[in-house]
C-alpha cells in the first residue's frame, strides 16, 4: 500500500508516465538501500517520468560511477552508500543516502544541497515554533516524489524558464537523454550569458553527466535569502 502522501500527490498530479516495471533483481537490490515508502512507489509504478521527462526516475546503479567522480574521497559522501534515484532534464541528480537522506547534486552549477547538512535558515514570525525535522526515513523519502511542474526548471541568462522551449526546439527527450549546454557552463563561467536556448543540445545523459562531473570542484551549498553560499568543497 502506498504511503498516504504518495497516494495523495499522485491523485493530484497523476502517475508517472512511460514506466518500466522493476525487475526482481532491482527490487531486491534497491530495497536494501531505499526507504520502504519509496520502494512501494517504485513497485507500484516502476521507473517512469513526470512532466514530459522533466524528471526521470532511474536505476541508481547506472549513476554510481558519476557519484564517484563528484565525491572523490570526501569524508561525508561516498558513491558506496549514496544513490541517484532521479535525474532532471538539465542535470540535477535527486539522491538518497541513509546517512544524509534526500540531497541533490546540480551538475551544471557544481552544487550539492542537503537540508540535513546545510539547512536553509528561516526567520519565523513571532508566535511560531520551529518544527523538529523528522528522523523517519519513510517520511523524509516523501520529498523524492516530484510534486509540481515548476520543480527542476532551468533558467536562461534573462531568468526565463527553458524546459518547454527546449522541448519545442529540440523535441521530447528519450529515456536516456538530457538537454546540455555546449560549451558547458563550468568551462566558460557559471554566470556567463551563454545560458541560451541556442547553446543547448539534446544528448545522451550518462555520457554528458560523466563529463560535467569532471569539470570542477563541487561545493556543499546553503540557500540563504535566495542566494547560494558555499559551505565547503566536496573532495
Amino acid at each position: 500500500m502506498l504511503d498516504s502522501f504518495f497516494a495523495d500527490t499522485i491523485d493530484e498530479i497523476g502517475p508517472p508516465q512511460r514506466c518500466i516495471p522493476l525487475t526482481a533483481e532491482q527490487d531486491v537490490r534497491l530495497s536494501k538501500c531505499l526507504p520502504s515508502s519509496f520502494m512501494d512507489f517504485l513497485r507500484a509504478y516502476g521507473l517512469g517520468d513526470y512532466f514530459d521527462r522533466k524528471v526521470q526516475y532511474c536505476d541508481p546503479a547506472e549513476f554510481s560511477p558519476i557519484l564517484a567522480l563528484v565525491f572523490g574521497a570526501d569524508s561525508d559522501f561516498s558513491h558506496k552508500d549514496c544513490f541517484v534515484i532521479a535525474q532532471s532534464a538539465f542535470g540535477r541528480l535527486v539522491c538518497w543516502s541513509e546517512r544524509h537522506d534526500h540531497f541533490e547534486i546540480d551538475l551544471v552549477d557544481l552544487r550539492l544541497t542537503s537540508s540535513k547538512l546545510a539547512p536553509t535558515e528561516f526567520i519565523l514570525p513571532p508566535g511560531f515554533e520551529k518544527r523538529e525535522r523528522s528522523s523517519d526515513p519513510n517520511i523524509l523519502a516523501r520529498s523524492l516524489l516530484v510534486s509540481d511542474r515548476r520543480d527542476y526548471e532551468e533558467f536562461d541568462a534573462q531568468g526565463e524558464p527553458m524546459f518547454d522551449r527546449c522541448v519545442s526546439s529540440y523535441g521530447l527527450l528519450e529515456r536516456d537523454e538530457c538537454y546540455g549546454y555546449f560549451p558547458a557552463a563550468a568551462i566558460v563561467g557559471l554566470d556567463r550569458p551563454m545560458r541560451r536556448i541556442e547553446n543547448i543540445r539534446r544528448v545522451k545523459a550518462l555520457e554528458h553527466f560523466t563529463i560535467l562531473a569532471q569539470l570542477g570542484t563541487f561545493h556543499l551549498m546553503k540557500l540563504e535569502r535566495g542566494q547560494y553560499t558555499a559551505i565547503r568543497p566536496i573532495r
